[in-house]
């Protein structure tokens, strides 16, 4: 508000005259109208939401015995597995017992009478 209206109302205020009403775009019906189809509109969204909700609860009940049976037999499977005799540890050298192995003409470093031989292998593909 500008101050020379704000100015003119206390003007007239002081002079014992009615403040200047306001006049309005909106009349009380448009207002009320408004407010019905605000109202309206909230409760259409309400229901469709509800109505979406109940197709996928009664989707998830149909569903859930499946899961349900499924879980009962991968638990079998797992249950049989379990009881099964446990495989042998991997098989490969002793590593208690001294192996032989022929050195005679392979790459080596360090003396070739040193008391102890470590021979590694390895496979490049």
């Amino acid at each position: 508000m500008s101050k020379v209206k704000h100015f003119r109302d206390h003007e007239r205020v002081w002079n014992g005259a009615a403040p200047a009403t306001r006049v309005s775009f909106f009349s009380v019906e448009m207002m009320l109208g408004a407010a019905v189809a605000g109202i309206a509109v909230l409760l259409f969204l309400t229901f469709t939401t509800w109505d979406q909700m109940r197709q996928l609860q009664n989707s998830l009940d149909g569903r859930l015995p499946q899961i349900e049976n499924r879980l009962a037999q991968l638990s079998t499977k797992v249950d049989q597995v379990a009881s099964r005799a446990p495989a042998a540890a991997n098989q490969g050298p002793d590593p208690n017992r001294i192996y032989t192995i022929k050195t005679a003409g392979m790459p080596v470093r360090g003396p070739a009478a040193a008391p102890v031989t470590i021979a590694e292998f390895s496979d490049f593909q």
